[in-house]
């Protein structure tokens, strides 16, 4: 399947039956990609103002070669994003108002950089109906192709929806010389897709929620590219990054088909997104990248699923009929996004009636989706990626409430949830812990 062909069209599922629709217009990875930025944007975008995103490394990485190449052509301005309060510019609502003035009256904006600067451009572009072209400074996460962005408001890491990027270029020159964590964090976050739709399977077996095929299928050809190729990434080869663009590409739509997340976010994005808030709470630096602490939560899921593969209907049901779990208590000083949990209670307080007589076939049709932990142990470790909290600055009794509370800050049911309900996630974490 060529992706890519599918760009800017509606087509009919050949697996689900339902029309899906990818509004991005065009993709272009290859070497040197910079110069063809004012050709790019003249097949995208009327109007000749281009307000162009960064921050104060990206702008030095590329923003403002950006706005030489595009200034002969366009009427170009440039908004700088620096820290406030931390080291680095992160998704926080205390940016936006600055990205709302500067972006008022423009006919398009460029973002360059990468998961921050993109999540607040397409949020706020959105906002004002002004369409977005990325260019990413690094292959770290899927938002350039995305129809979401996260950001964190109020304390609370939140998912909200957009519209995606009309175009996203991408010079396999800038982003193989990226600094190595962030191509770390790409890899390990693009393994998650397996796992993301092994939860959204499991829900929809339980729930009847729609399920598509195609995310996954769209994902894992491009996986297959790169997948036990981790230490070639290391060496910086760019046929090995531009699959990997690739992949994250691929995993950014694999969202818009589905109209959510779940293809691309499941039990194991929960486990980065509570570190953001915690260190978001410490007034601290974030413990790691984004997809390098999606690997950890991945190591996570992977032995949850290891544990319940042994699992039969009968031993579901006994574990459920003797559950108690009192969600306020057990959520007691931690992030606990009410509104968005309490989505899920209901699904929750049903399992007794609906998990035995579905187990068999949710192992069927979903655990055979992941990858198993010994699989994505080597995976991870061949990209040298993080496999534990303790290579991330995350402590013993920190890496313990995360792994229990994660699934408290969301209304999505993951394997962290059915983990919990059948009485094994404390007994995941001290295993995962040692």
């Amino acid at each position: 399947m060529n992706l890519y062909s599918l760009l800017n069209k509606k087509f009919t599922c050949q697996f689900c039956g339902k029309q899906h629709f990818i509004p991005t217009k065009d993709i272009l990875s290859k070497k040197g990609a910079i110069l063809s930025l004012p050709k790019f944007l003249s097949n995208l975008v009327k109007g000749r103002k281009i307000l162009i995103l960064a921050d104060d490394i990206t702008y030095e990485a590329a923003g403002k070669r950006c706005a030489e190449i595009l200034s002969g052509e366009y009427e170009v301005s440039s908004l700088t994003l620096s820290p406030k309060g931390s080291k680095r510019v992160y998704a926080e609502e205390k940016y936006l108002p600055e990205i709302f003035e500067q972006l008022q009256g423009k006919s398009a904006l460029l973002t360059v950089g990468t998961g921050s600067i993109t999540d607040m451009g397409k949020y706020v572009a959105d906002e004002l109906s002004i369409p977005v072209v990325a260019f990413p400074t690094a292959p770290s996460m899927n938002a350039y192709t995305s129809g979401v962005s996260a950001l964190l408001l109020k304390g609370i890491k939140q998912t909200l929806p957009v519209r995606p990027a009309i175009g996203v270029l991408t010079d396999l020159d800038l982003v193989s010389q990226a600094p190595l964590d962030l191509i770390k964090a790409g890899f390990a976050d693009s393994l998650a897709k397996s796992f993301a739709n092994a939860d959204w399977k499991i829900c929809s077996l339980l729930t009847g929620e729609d399920f598509c095929p195609l995310p996954l299928k769209i994902t894992t050809q491009a996986e297959n590219r790169y997948i036990d190729r981790g230490d070639e990434l290391l060496q910086r080869k760019e046929e090995v990054i531009s699959y990997l663009m690739d992949g994250l590409n691929a995993g950014g739509f694999s969202m818009v088909i589905a109209g959510k997340t779940s293809p691309a976010s499941g039990g194991e994005h929960l486990i980065s997104h509570f570190l953001d808030m915690v260190a978001h709470q410490q007034g601290r630096e974030s413990f790691s990248w984004h997809g390098l602490q999606v690997g950890i939560g991945i190591m996570i899921s992977a032995c949850i699923y290891k544990r319940l593969k042994d699992f039969s209907p009968e031993q579901v049901e006994k574990r459920l009929s003797r559950r108690h779990i009192d969600y306020e208590e057990e959520s007691k000083d931690v992030f606990f996004n009410e509104q968005a949990f309490s989505e899920k209670i209901p699904i929750l307080r049903n399992l007794p009636q609906n998990l035995p007589p579905l187990w068999e076939e949710i192992k069927e049709q979903a655990f055979s989706l992941v990858y198993s932990l010994k699989q994505i142990r080597e995976y991870l470790g061949k990209a040298e990626c993080p496999l534990c909290f303790e290579e991330i600055g995350v402590n013993r009794e920190l890496a313990r409430r995360v792994v229990i509370n994660s699934r408290y800050i969301r209304g999505r049911l993951t394997v962290l949830d059915i983990a919990a309900e059948l009485g094994i996630l404390e007994d995941v974490a001290e295993d995962f812990l040692g």
